[in-house]
């Protein structure tokens, strides 16, 4: 039996962590606009500039669809908004998190998938 592709656990990750945003925040209302339901998390530190904060929960802001958009075309309108709502520590903490890096391996991956399927059990169960 041939062992998974760490990219292909990696999607599965992202589509868990994505499940439990939203279960986590059913019912709520976008972090940024506060007008429209909670669709997906936005990472604030986005993924390809660090894998450290890929999975990490206080990088991954609870946001709609026309917020996400914005934060995406229009970062400039949103992102200071977030950056003052968290504070400083917040921010801070990100910075050394990224800064302390992980090795993007099969083993660290499938730890994360793990830990987010538990943590989305939990919402779902509990």
């Amino acid at each position: 039996m041939r062992k998974p592709k760490k990219e292909t656990i990696r999607r599965k990750a992202d589509d868990l962590l994505m499940d439990y945003i939203r279960a986590k925040h059913k019912g709520e209302l976008c972090y940024v606009c506060g007008d429209e339901p909670i669709i997906c998390g936005h990472h604030f530190v986005s993924k390809k500039n660090s894998m450290a904060l890929r999975y990490y929960l206080p990088n991954i802001i609870p946001i709609g669809v026309k917020c996400h958009n914005l934060v995406h075309c229009q970062p400039h309108l949103v992102e200071p908004k977030i950056c003052f709502d968290m504070g400083k520590a917040w921010y801070e903490d990100l910075m050394e998190v990224k800064r302390q890096g992980v090795k993007f391996n099969l083993e660290w991956i499938t730890t994360q998938h793990n830990i987010i399927k538990e943590l989305l059990e939990g919402q779902i169960n509990g």
